[in-house]
């Protein structure tokens, strides 16, 4: 499986660290350079990216939209990113091949989380560990697998920047995508490497009692959303279990 990982040019010691890591644990990874937001001129960020982000998120998130085009240009099956801010479980690669083995329509799945894992639980994988779909925000975009089709729909829907990157992969269920994640994580920040990206989207939104309620709301359609979701992908693994693999 190939595995990328997300460095900036001029960052050569986390780049150097971030191999050497990797090639501890006998994985082979390219690396590629990310987007520096600052220095993006206005006029060439993608028509309707939201100006509150900060150059950071913005370069954060093109990286990623980087990613997946070439995941699209290769023809790559599965592929992996890696932030270079990150360590890696021993077990990541047999874990992430152990999902695609499942041959289930995912588009993307999440191999880090930042915040506590939340969500419904769709099967236990072969080597340990189980695949959740989240209905809580996970958050954070360290490491994650997608398929070709799943790149193809993340272009399609998330090409362009309207929050952090990880906001809109928490929001999948919104796109009609379908992003679990693994559990417990196989990737985890490093927090000896202070983070690249500077400022936070929304994070002098004033606390009002119209967007408390819109957020209660999202909550409830939010469950509902996964929760139909997470039946669907429960069957269709039944159905494989069964030799009869029809959608």
């Amino acid at each position: 499986m190939k595995i990328f990982v997300l460095n900036l040019e001029r960052a050569l010691e986390r780049r150097e660290s971030m191999l050497q890591h990797l090639s501890s644990l006998g994985i082979e990874a390219e690396i590629l350079p990310a987007v520096e937001g600052a220095r993006l001129p206005a006029s060439s960020l993608p028509a309707g990216t939201d100006a509150r982000l900060s150059p950071g998120e913005i370069g954060c998130y093109l990286s990623h939209v980087r990613f997946w085009e070439i995941v699209v240009e290769r023809g790559l099956e599965h592929a992996i990113v890696l932030e270079d801010d990150v360590r890696c479980s021993p077990s990541m690669l047999q874990v992430a091949e152990d999902v695609a083995a499942l041959g289930m329509p995912f588009d993307a799945v999440r191999l880090s989380a930042l915040n506590p894992i939340r969500g419904l639980d769709i099967t236990t994988l072969p080597h340990g560990g189980k695949l959740v779909l989240p209905n809580k925000n996970p958050s954070g975009t360290q490491g994650y697998m997608v398929t070709l089709e799943g790149a193809r729909h993340l272009l399609e829907r998330l090409a362009v920047p309207r929050c952090p990157i990880d906001t809109a992969l928490d929001a999948y269920w919104k796109h009609g995508l379908c992003i679990p994640l693994v559990s417990p994580s196989v990737v985890a920040e490093d927090a000896g490497i202070a983070s690249s990206i500077e400022g936070r989207f929304g994070r002098r939104q004033r606390k009002t009692l119209g967007r408390h309620l819109a957020r209660v709301a999202e909550a409830q359609r939010r469950k509902f959303s996964v929760f139909l979701m997470a039946r669907r992908l429960r069957a269709r693994l039944q159905r494989r279990a069964q030799g009869n693999p029809a959608q």
